[in-house]
C-alpha cells in the first residue's frame, strides 16, 4: 500500500469514528468513545512508558522537545505535554490533524503538523530528545518503516531516546485469520457504510525482531530494550502493559527502545 493509499484509509476513519480507529475497543465502536475518558488512557499510556524509561535508568530530557509518530487527534501528544515542554505531533490524516489542533488549541506546549512523504524533511537533524510511535507503524508497510526509523535516528539528538512498537509475527491459525478478516471488515462496514468497504483498510504489517535488528546495525544507536506489550489487542483501549510471555494467538507486538549514540 502506497502512501496516498494509506492517508486515503485514514481519512476515512478520520471522518466517521476517529477515536475507534486509534483505540479499537469493540464496546467503543461506533462514536462511543467519550473524549475525556479517550484521552485520558493517552495520559496512562505516558505515564507507563516513562515508567519504563525510569526503570531502564533512561530518563529523556524533558526540556527538549518530543515527537508523536502518527499522533491522530493528539491522544499521546497532550499526554506528552504534561512532562516535556515542546511536543509536536504529526500525521498523514489532514482530518486528524485539523481535529488534534481543534482539540488543544488551548495548550502552548502542542503543534500538529501533517506528514505526507516517507521523510521527515520538515525537521532539522538532532531536533528532538524524545519520540514516541504506538500503534502506528504497525500499519505500514515495511518499506515506508525502514524510511521513517532512517528518519527517526536524524532527527534524534544524541543520547536522544526512540521508542516505537511493531508486531513481530501473527500466530494466529489460517482460519481464525481468515474469521478475523470477516469481522474487521462486518465492523468497517458498520462504520463507513457499505459502498465504502473496499475504499479504507487498516491493514496490519509484522517485521521480525531479527529484521529491526539488522536494520538498526551501524546506525549509531544501540537496542536498550525489547518489551511485549498488549498493543496489537484486537480490543486495544489504550491500556498499554508489558507482557511477560507471548500470547499463544494473535499478533506477537514488540515495543523497542533505541538511544542514539553518535
Amino acid at each position: 500500500m502506497n502512501l496516498r493509499q494509506l492517508q486515503k484509509n485514514w481519512e476515512g476513519f478520520a471522518r466517521t469514528d476517529p477515536f475507534w480507529a486509534i483505540c479499537t475497543d469493540s464496546a467503543r465502536h461506533g462514536s462511543k468513545w467519550i473524549p475525556e475518558e479517550f484521552f485520558a488512557t493517552g495520559r496512562q499510556e505516558i505515564h507507563t512508558a516513562l515508567e519504563y524509561l525510569e526503570s531502564l535508568g533512561l530518563p529523556p530530557d524533558k526540556h527538549s522537545p518530543a515527537l508523536d509518530f502518527g499522533c491522530g487527534v493528539g491522544r499521546l501528544t497532550a499526554a506528552l505535554s504534561e512532562y516535556f515542554d515542546e511536543c509536536c505531533g504529526v500525521d498523514i490524516s489532514p482530518t486528524m490533524i485539523q481535529m488534534a489542533a481543534k482539540f488543544h488549541e488551548s495548550n502552548p506546549r502542542c503543534r500538529f503538523l501533517v506528514n505526507e512523504t516517507s521523510d521527515l524533511r520538515q525537521f532539522n537533524d538532532r531536533h528532538f530528545a524524545f519520540i514516541y510511535s504506538s500503534i502506528v507503524l504497525q500499519h505500514i508497510h515495511e518499506n515506508h518503516v525502514h524510511s521513517y526509523l532512517s528518519e527517526f535516528i536524524r532527527v534524534l539528538k544524541v543520547g536522544g531516546i526512540l521508542v516505537f512498537q511493531i508486531p513481530d509475527r501473527d500466530r494466529t491459525h489460517w482460519v481464525q485469520k481468515i474469521r478475523n478478516r470477516l469481522g474487521l471488515r462486518r465492523k468497517v462496514t458498520r462504520l463507513l457504510g457499505r459502498k465504502s468497504i473496499h475504499a479504507y483498510r487498516m491493514g496490519m504489517h509484522c517485521i521480525p525482531e531479527t529484521k529491526i535488528r539488522q536494520f538498526l546495525s551501524g546506525q549509531n544507536v544501540r537496542i536498550a530494550d525489547v518489551r511485549l506489550t498488549n498493543s496489537t489487542d484486537g480490543n486495544f483501549n489504550g491500556n498499554l502493559q508489558f507482557l511477560d510471555e507471548e500470547p499463544q494467538h494473535g499478533f506477537i507486538s514488540k515495543q523497542y527502545c533505541v538511544v542514539k549514540t553518535g
